[in-house]
């Protein structure tokens, strides 16, 4: 699990997903540090964990072009405000380019 949510925190602002929507995943760090202890995902934590399934799913990786502007936007959060680096690119499906 920690390597997985490793993996994940590390691709989170390429996948567009925010510390408020992995926060439920990140809180299952805090559980029994006991390897063979069961545990089950609450409702809330199976929504956080459908997002950042379809998140992979639906990004993908680009070319850089440099004829784009490079936009940085900073984010209020909750729990840690951020910056995205990131060129808007009208001519594609998706537009955001998140550096």
């Amino acid at each position: 699990l920690q390597r997985l949510l490793g993996a994940v925190n590390w691709l989170r602002p390429f996948l567009g997903l925010t510390t408020e929507e992995l926060h439920p995943l990140f809180e299952l760090l805090k559980g029994s540090p006991d390897l063979k202890f069961e545990w089950s995902l609450t409702a809330e934590e199976k929504q956080a964990l459908e997002v950042c399934s379809k998140a992979i799913e639906n990004r993908q990786s680009r070319r850089k072009n440099p004829e784009l502007q490079i936009c940085l936007a900073l984010v209020p959060s909750r729990f840690q405000p951020f910056a995205v680096l990131f060129r808007w690119d009208q001519a594609e499906k998706d537009p955001l380019r998140v550096l």
